[in-house]
């Protein structure tokens, strides 16, 4: 495991210096240091200036005990940002060649990967900076086909155009293109996507090319936000092209994206679910995953140092092996402001290795999210256009995540998943099919959405107008998964999340788990003479393989949820499945809750994350299928020891200490 620092283009040897005073004082706080390609694009000639600076700080921090990487600062360029200095491509009668978006906007200061001049300057300018023989050199994330200010989706240049045209033996203006993409054969798209992911590819040919002449042995390593669709699904192509790069040895993983302060913790974990998103999507052998910590804009007032080691332990938790700090990049504090961060990292360091380390060899656990693969696919309507193709409805159950259910968006955890209706409007055929044979947890939105698309599921749904649905109460029918001691639930205004609510009629044999009841015995019935005369709220229907499917009136997604609710959708995900939770927190408690699997399927550790402004009682924890029965808590700030259990049927219930405000603990199966 390294903890890694990005530094700031400060061409200072006191900045320096201080920084390595402060990384030293405090032993195991900082492993690596990424020194910076200079932002913007300045002069090849300032470029060599400052490359030589970083060569002497390199020497450094080498002989503090600390490795060097590389920074590419800019590669086709940040936000289309209209300052800064850009002189050594922006100039009077350049031959760059600037980024053209589907609707012939043209970039100020981001530019084609295709083009000659612009290859070559980033080229020769980086080859300056591989004399620091840096280990690895992270490729920032501008380093895409989208998202460049003013041009949302390229690149569409005169240059992109005519070889597409020649590669495809055709003669089509950008207007034609763009048409064909959007509303032609979906042949057009796939073709446009392999056009736009070759020069991509072609891009990290040349840099590389131009890095190993300088020095072999330096890895190249990738920066990413999520990657939307636009370029088809995930970013391998980009892994891939590093890999080919590298000789064969894998590249390494920086997701990222926001979370700039600690004002509101509840956005850690937000971003902890996008993190675990982007890893889910990564190559397989893709193994060391280090998001980045952004402290923008480095002052004592955003981020403090317990909100950025409470943010490292939740991203270590989340299953990543590896962490990379934004976090000085300007000093806008006195140095021994940040030794309070340096002084946290060491102190919390003993646990943070025992988390990274398992997470090298362990598997996050629990209810499948799942994602499909064919947003990129989607037949567009008049008017729609590229950012139709370019949605991630991943975050669409983050309320859930304070509630202790484990869900999770690995591609390998097949054993019980939920279908979200945002994920329904673009499923494939082929996914379907394959859902079919699976447990799956659903509600009335997602298969309405899905019948209306032609998938027949025989279940009628009709939507609750808001004014009915507060007139109906969820009753609960007998059922081995009927709460003990609770007859209905009625659902409020104030939860969170998603709201819509179904009524539903099922078919012949579904397990009817609840249906509605008015608040006043004199409402109408809405299905006059049926055996449920205001609709089933809750249902499992069996599909021709035999998997179960459980659909859901009350819409499942919202967070907030009462304990006996909660308690049902796992008791539902449990039933399904075949008892395949693999823990649970017993105890009514706002906290996230995190299995992790070995490679033979057993659980390695659970970690928790208390999520309130006060410290946890103590808790039961369920764990299922234990990779041993000796049971160990360690944490952020509650010390380590040995927990007691005791066994009911095949599951062991742990007793968990308090856990302190806003931290994590996780308990290890040993």
């Amino acid at each position: 495991m390294e903890l890694m620092q990005r530094f700031g283009c400060r061409y200072e040897d006191a900045y320096v210096d201080a920084y390595i005073e402060q990384m030293v004082k405090y032993p195991g706080s900082c492993d690596n240091v990424w020194l910076p390609t200079s932002y913007n694009y300045p002069t090849l000639e300032e470029h060599r200036r400052f490359a030589d600076f970083w060569k002497r700080s390199a020497e450094k921090l080498r002989a503090a005990g600390i490795s060097v990487s590389l920074q590419l600062s800019n590669s086709l360029g940040h936000g289309d940002r209209p300052y800064g200095n850009c002189r050594g491509l922006i100039f009077e009668g350049s031959p760059v060649e600037l980024m053209v978006g589907h609707d012939g906007v043209q970039a100020i200061t981001c530019f084609c990967p295709r083009g000659k001049f612009f290859g070559e300057y980033v080229a020769t300018s980086l080859s300056y900076y591989a004399e620091l023989a840096p280990e690895y050199i992270w490729v920032d994330d501008d380093f895409r086909a989208k998202g460049h200010g003013r041009v949302k989706f390229g690149c569409f240049c005169d240059n992109c155009i005519a070889a597409f045209n020649e590669k495809h033996g055709t003669d089509m203006t950008r207007e034609e293109l763009v048409e064909k993409v959007l509303y032609g054969e979906l042949s057009w798209r796939e073709k446009w996507i392999a056009f736009t992911r070759e020069g991509l590819q072609i891009l990290v040919k040349k840099l590389a090319d131009a890095v190993h002449k300088v020095s072999p042995k330096t890895l190249f390593c990738y920066q990413h936000g999520p990657y939307g669709a636009y370029t088809g699904y995930s970013l391998d192509f980009v892994f891939d092209a590093m890999l080919e790069a590298n000789g064969g040895i894998p590249p390494c993983s920086r997701p990222g994206g926001g979370t700039y302060d600690d004002h509101d913790p509840n956005k850690v974990i937000k971003k902890a679910n996008m993190l675990s998103h982007q890893n889910a999507m990564l190559p397989s052998y893709v193994k060391r995953k280090a998001p980045e910590i952004e402290n923008l804009p480095f002052n004592a007032f955003g981020k403090s140092p317990a909100g950025t080691a409470f943010e490292t332990s939740a991203y270590f938790a989340y299953g990543n092996t590896d962490m990379s700090y934004s976090m000085i990049m300007r000093d806008n504090e006195p140095m021994e402001w940040y030794g309070k961060f340096f002084k946290l990292f060491s102190e919390h360091r003993p646990y943070w290795d025992r988390l990274a380390n398992d997470n090298l060899h362990t598997r996050q656990a629990g209810i499948r999210y799942y994602m499909t693969e064919a947003v990129w696919q989607k037949t567009l309507a008049e008017g729609e256009s590229f950012a139709e193709l370019n949605v991630e409805p991943f975050n669409e159950i983050q309320d859930l995540s304070r509630d202790a259910i484990p869900y999770v968006y690995d591609r390998t955890e097949q054993s019980v998943l939920f279908l979200h209706p945002e994920v329904a409007k673009h499923i494939s055929r082929e996914e379907l099919d394959w859902l079919r044979t699976r447990p799956v947890i659903t509600d009335g939105e997602t298969i309405d959405i899905l019948q209306q698309r032609g998938f027949d599921f025989g279940v009628e749904c009709t939507r609750l107008e808001d004014s009915v649905a507060q007139m109906l109460g969820e009753h609960f029918c007998e059922h081995p998964l009927k709460p003990k001691g609770r007859e209905g639930y009625t659902t409020s205004i104030y939860g969170r999340g998603r709201m819509t609510r179904y009524t539903m009629r099922m078919p012949k044999g579904a397990e009817i788990l609840a249906d509605y009841a008015p608040s006043l015995p004199e409402y109408p019935a809405l299905f006059a003479g049926d055996a449920h005369p205001y609709g089933v709220a809750e249902g499992i229907i069996s599909m021709e393989t035999g998997a179960k499917w459980a659909v859901l009136g009350y819409c499942p997604w919202r967070g907030n949820l009462p304990s006996c609710k909660r308690d049902m959708l796992l008791d539902i995900a449990d039933y399904i499945s075949g008892n395949a939770l693999p823990a649970r927190l017993v105890t009514p408690f706002p906290a996230v809750l995190l299995p992790r699997k070995n490679e033979e399927g057993k659980v390695s550790c659970v970690s928790l994350i208390n999520c309130t402004v006060g410290a946890s009682e103590e808790m039961e924890l369920m764990i299922r299928n234990p990779k041993g029965e000796r049971f160990t808590f360690m944490s952020q700030y509650d010390g380590t020891c040995e927990l007691a259990c005791r066994k009911e049927g095949e599951d062991y219930i742990v007793t968990v200490p308090s856990v302190s405000a806003w931290s994590v603990a996780t308990v290890f199966a040993e």
